[in-house]
């Protein structure tokens, strides 16, 4: 484990939780968020702020990258977020792989209740189309809750009939909101970003109603559940001691059972959704495997 990766864990252990009983308060969360300043954007990437189907969006690119595009959904546990947030991982893609970007804010819960958040990611995605960008020159990739979106677009995107991605690349994903998973408890100690919300239903602010299994078993919230047939190859990525490292293995393993072109990374004791931090070497290395992984996989 590197020092960056270790130095990152005790950060998040030291995050105070919510006093017992007291509900979130996930408005001062994102305005916290907010306040952070973003890294500094280098001379040779450049920003642009857009509006994509009435939602904020950021395009990131640089002259001579021609690796295609990253269509980059961020992660926050469907209730925080941002492009402006993830600029770490999109300006690395951008700034060192070769990729430009395109990141858009979708709307969060509590206040939009599911299915809002991955109806305003296809509509973004329509828009990118619209817009001219090509389908099989486009990356879907996302973390934590963004991971999970990735699989929710493009089961909408091949229901609505639009074209599909060339690949899906799903960072410490949650894809199995239904049920209980072994490292959804075992895990808890060793996973000072999500302790115990796993368990406690990550889902559940989704919802205004009653979240029961069933409900949640939908496969645009628990993509374990869903038919991959004509998806683009996955690649699947999670730490071995974060709450969250079932979903991406136990996918995988469905995947490769069904003959889905899939791969899996795991990285040892890793904060969860370490993959969006590029300054932990292991971050690097998983973000390499998964660039080598679309282009062994493109088509």
């Amino acid at each position: 484990m590197s020092i960056q990766g270790w130095i990152m864990n005790q950060m998040f252990r030291a995050v105070p939780g919510d006093p017992p009983g007291q509900p979130h308060d996930y408005a001062a969360e994102r305005a916290r968020n907010e306040r952070r300043k973003p890294p500094r954007m280098p001379k040779d990437i450049v920003l642009e702020e857009i509006t994509v189907n009435g939602m904020p969006a950021e395009r990131l690119s640089k002259t001579g990258n021609n690796r295609g595009w990253i269509f980059y959904i961020h992660g926050g546990g469907f209730t925080t977020g941002s492009a402006k947030e993830r600029r770490y991982v999109t300006q690395y893609l951008t700034g060192k792989c070769g990729f430009n970007c395109f990141a858009v804010n979708y709307r969060l819960s509590p206040e939009n209740e599911w299915p809002a958040q991955a109806v305003d990611c296809l509509a973004a995605y329509r828009q990118y189309l619209e817009m001219g960008y090509r389908a099989d020159e486009t990356v879907f990739m996302g973390e934590s809750a963004g991971g999970t979106l990735v699989f929710s677009t493009a089961f909408l995107a091949r229901e609505n009939g639009l074209p599909l991605p060339k690949a899906l690349v799903a960072f410490s994903p949650a894809t199995d909101n239904a049920s209980d998973l072994p490292s959804h408890t075992a895990n808890i100690s060793t996973d000072y970003m999500l302790r115990d919300m796993v368990a406690k239903g990550l889902a559940v602010p989704l919802f205004k109603g009653v979240a029961d299994r069933e409900r949640l078993k939908d496969p645009l919230l628990s993509p374990i559940f869903g038919d991959f047939t004509g998806l683009p190859p996955v690649f699947l990525s999670a730490s071995d001691t974060e709450v969250l490292y079932d979903d991406s293995v136990l996918l995988y393993e469905k995947l490769k059972k069904s003959g889905h072109a899939a791969e899996l990374d795991i990285q040892h004791a890793q904060c969860h959704a370490f993959q969006m931090i590029p300054m932990i070497p292991e971050a690097r290395k998983t973000i390499g495997k998964a660039l080598r992984f679309i282009e062994r996989s493109g088509r």
